[in-house]
């Protein structure tokens, strides 16, 4: 009971030290972290209007289709989160050039931050794997990990990892799911390669720090928490 309390209280009251800025969300108990979608800097958040994939390229001279035309409306869209507007001009660019698999793979990414994520997930498996990128594996995962499947979505992150050693995001993403798997040593050795390359983030510090409550162990992670608030 004791544990318990001392656990309930530190959520209390790191949840009014959090602030939500963009792409970060609070950490309270093991069943809480999984209501929130987890931060990532290359997937699963809408991009900045300013940025996003660049604009097809035209040779000079070249008149602009209308399809590539409805295709930089259908990201632009998406930019500005007009979610339903944008999907329905991929729709017309898919009906046209069905074999664009990066079309695909970018309707797949604005059905996801619409929150339609069974619907993302058919249209990924429409693309063939040999267009099936890093940055798609990821949205795979992530896709997985709103469904709860996290035994699928563990090897894809994995896999994305080996060849993309420096993504602390990804590393992050795969660090909390397996928490919420209770796999607790795998998740803090995660954990710990993350703070290697970011010693300086709180955020993930105290994410850390919770998980090493839920293992048990309270004298690291009061010494953690800490570090956070000296």
């Amino acid at each position: 009971m004791k544990h318990r309390k001392i656990k309930w209280v530190l959520s209390a009251c790191m949840s009014f030290l959090f602030a939500f800025p963009f792409g970060t969300f609070p950490v309270f108990s093991e069943e809480d972290t999984q209501k929130f979608p987890i931060p990532s800097i290359t997937e699963g958040t809408p991009p900045p209007e300013s940025q996003g994939s660049k604009p097809t390229h035209v040779k000079p001279g070249e008149d602009i289709p209308d399809w590539v035309a409805r295709w930089e409306l259908a990201r632009v869209l998406s930019y500005v989160k007009r979610y339903d507007e944008s999907i329905a001009e991929y729709e017309k660019v898919l009906k046209e050039k069905p074999g664009l698999a990066e079309a695909r793979i970018e309707m797949a990414k604005v059905l996801f931050w619409k929150g339609d994520q069974k619907t993302a997930a058919r249209i990924l498996e429409q693309v063939p794997s040999k267009d099936i990128t890093g940055d798609t594996q990821v949205l795979m995962a992530d896709l997985l990990v709103a469904q709860k499947d996290y035994a699928k979505a563990e090897p894809l992150y994995k896999t994305y990892l080996e060849s993309h050693p420096g993504d602390q995001a990804v590393r992050l993403k795969l660090a909390e799911m397996l928490s919420w798997q209770k796999k607790y040593d795998a998740s803090l050795s995660l954990y710990k390669k993350i703070l290697e390359a970011r010693p300086n983030d709180i955020q993930v510090r105290r994410r850390y720090a919770f998980v090493l409550i839920w293992a048990g162990k309270h004298a690291e992670a009061a010494a953690e928490l800490k570090k956070t608030l000296d």
